[in-house]
C-alpha cells in the first residue's frame, strides 16, 4: 500500500512534456545574408539583408549589400532607395560610396534614355552616341564553355575628358549569352562583370566612332589570363 503512495506522489509531481518550450535556434540574417552574397545567390541574400536590417537600420553593410543584390535582382526601386542611402551615410571616398554614386548616375542617364517622366532636355544628348560594343559570354565550369543567360555586364567610362566622361551602362545578357551595348559615344571604357566582387573579367576598352566593337568574353580573356585593372598589391 505504501509504495502505491509513493508511486503516485511520484506520478503526480511529473510536467507534462508540452509544458517544456522547445529549444530553438534564431537565424542570423546578417550572417546568412554575407554568405550568400559571397557565392552570388542574390536571391537568397536580399531578403536575409531585409530581415537584418530590421534589427540593424544604420549597418552601412547591410544597405550596401541589399543594393548589390536589388540591382542583380533588377528591383529598381528597392536598389536605389538603398544606393542613396549608402551615398548619405559612408565616407565620401569609400568603395561603397563610389559604387552607389556610379550605380545612380547610370540608373539616373538610364531614365532620361528612355523618356521616363521628368528627365532634363539638357541632358539627353549626353548619354547617346553612335558606337556600340557587343559580344557573347560563356564560360567554362569543367564541362566546357556555356552561355551566361541573364548575367549582368557593366561598361565604365574611363578618363577625364570626352563625351563619354563619366558614363556608365549597365545590362543582362540575354537567353543565349549575348549582350549589346548600343548608342554610346565614342571613348575609353572598363568592361566588366562586377565592379563590388572578384570578377570573371577587367578589360579596357577602346570605342571608336561609330564603331561597333565585337568582344566576346570567355576564360580566354579572363582577369587569370588578362586583367587591364589589377588591384594594387
Amino acid at each position: 500500500m505504501l509504495l502505491g503512495v509513493v508511486v503516485l506522489t511520484a506520478a503526480g509531481c511529473q510536467q507534462p512534456s508540452s509544458s517544456v518550450p522547445p529549444a530553438t535556434t534564431e537565424v542570423d540574417h546578417a550572417a546568412e545574408a554575407r554568405k550568400a552574397f559571397e557565392r552570388q545567390d542574390w536571391g537568397t541574400a536580399a531578403p536575409h539583408f531585409r530581415l537584418a536590417l530590421e534589427k540593424s537600420p544604420g549597418d552601412l553593410s547591410l544597405h550596401y549589400g541589399l543594393a548589390i543584390s536589388a540591382s542583380w535582382l533588377d528591383i529598381r526601386d528597392e536598389a536605389m532607395r538603398e544606393f542613396q542611402w549608402v551615398v548619405d551615410h559612408a565616407a565620401a571616398r569609400s568603395e561603397e560610396a563610389r559604387v552607389a554614386h556610379e550605380w545612380l548616375d547610370g540608373a539616373n542617364r538610364r531614365s532620361v534614355a528612355s523618356g521616363q517622366p521628368g528627365a532634363a532636355d539638357a541632358a539627353k544628348d549626353e548619354r547617346v552616341g553612335d558606337s556600340g560594343v557587343h559580344g557573347r559570354i560563356v564560360w567554362d565550369e569543367g564541362t566546357g564553355a556555356t552561355p551566361l543567360l541573364r548575367y549582368q555586364v557593366h561598361l565604365y567610362a574611363i578618363g577625364d575628358s570626352g563625351a563619354s566622361k563619366g558614363m556608365s551602362y549597365h545590362i543582362r545578357t540575354d537567353r543565349e549569352g549575348n549582350y549589346k551595348f548600343s548608342r554610346i559615344p565614342a571613348g575609353t571604357y572598363k568592361l566588366t562583370d562586377t565592379n563590388v566582387l572578384t570578377p570573371k573579367w577587367r578589360l579596357k576598352v577602346e570605342v571608336r566612332q561609330g564603331e561597333d566593337s565585337l568582344i566576346d568574353l570567355g576564360p580566354e580573356n579572363s582577369v587569370k589570363m588578362r586583367d587591364d585593372f589589377p588591384k594594387p598589391s
